[in-house]
């Protein structure tokens, strides 16, 4: 889990002096004397900023009783951070009185102990609570993307593409634990929902959004990660097959053509021909159609609604 600042930090005096050997205009300031290089910044997804701003956060905190929550756990803990704000949540214990700053949103909440995580020296809420909190107080979209991504962490299996349902339900029930206590407290109806909605099989939050909207056009609820067997002991995995419909749809986001670790050491080109080459192969094997979903097309569920009318995915 990437819990360690995502990009280089260097920290200025008070009164901000000359950088030996780093020329300011080519840093970004992220608060409190902290630079990052902006070719770095740049590079970066949310999650990946939140951490290296959390680094910042980390070094004035005065007390050992606060910890990182929302958001900013989420990134802590290496999951999906998708339609949540990037100021960074604390739950603060005991009398403080700080208000919020410019880059920080404290809360007073009760936190036991148990419900903390200490990831490399920075506290943070544990997963359970801090997926507890996201799918009641965060947006439906981030409370799905959030749960699904925590389900496929204690369940998926890479090495063999196997999915424990078992252990995929023993923390379902601990969030459920936590929802039947907390009758009554803000966002629990979309807690409750989330809680039996989510499945750790979706790979990437784009097939979380995907699986969200298909169910929002009140669409029969497809198999995830479907395996179709392609001979000679190869096998693929359909992000969201519909048997019955003779069809599958596959979420095509760009982050595999573009982030180091999923290319693992391969050009853009050969991953989309690696692709396309598995796409042709799951066709013959299956005789279905495949209809390829973009970001755009999951970013509401009219702009899905407007895809579905197009492939005829209704009919």
């Amino acid at each position: 889990m990437p819990h360690r600042p995502a990009a280089s930090l260097t920290f200025t005096a008070e009164r901000p002096l000359p950088l030996t050997g780093l020329d300011r205009a080519e840093t970004v300031s992220i608060g409190r004397g902290a630079l990052v290089l902006e070719e770095e910044w740049d590079r970066l997804f949310i999650g990946s900023r939140l951490r290296t701003r959390i680094e910042v956060v980390a070094r004035r905190l005065a007390t050992d009783r606060d910890a990182f929550a929302g958001a900013a756990a989420l990134a802590l803990h290496g999951l999906p951070v998708f339609g949540l704000d990037d100021r960074i949540d604390l739950i603060v214990g005991g009398s403080c009185t700080r208000h919020n700053a410019g880059d920080v949103r404290r809360h007073h909440s009760p936190l036991p102990d148990d419900d903390v995580s200490v990831l490399d020296g920075v506290r943070a809420t544990n997963i359970e609570r801090t997926v507890y909190d996201v799918i009641r107080l965060g947006s439906l979209e981030a409370a799905v993307v959030a749960f699904d991504a925590a389900l496929r962490r204690v369940a998926w299996n890479e090495d063999d593409n196997t999915y424990d349902e078992s252990a995929a339900e023993h923390f379902r029930d601990r969030i459920r634990m936590r929802i039947s206590a907390h009758t009554g407290a803000r966002g629990i109806r979309q807690a409750r929902f989330v809680v039996e909605f989510a499945d750790g099989r979706a790979q990437l939050p784009g097939e979380s959004l995907l699986r969200l909207r298909i169910w929002q056009a009140s669409l029969p609820a497809p198999s995830l990660q479907h395996r179709v067997e392609l001979g000679g002991g190869r096998y693929a995995l359909l992000d969201l097959a519909f048997p019955e419909r003779r069809r599958w749809l596959e979420f095509d986001g760009g982050i595999k053509y573009t982030d180091a670790t999923m290319l693992a050491g391969r050009t853009s080109d050969e991953v989309r021909l690696a692709q396309a080459g598995r796409q042709a192969a799951a066709e013959r094997a299956t005789g279905w159609r495949c209809d390829r979903v973009q970001w755009a097309h999951v970013v509401s569920s009219s702009a899905f609604a407007a895809l579905a009318e197009a492939i005829a995915f209704h009919r």
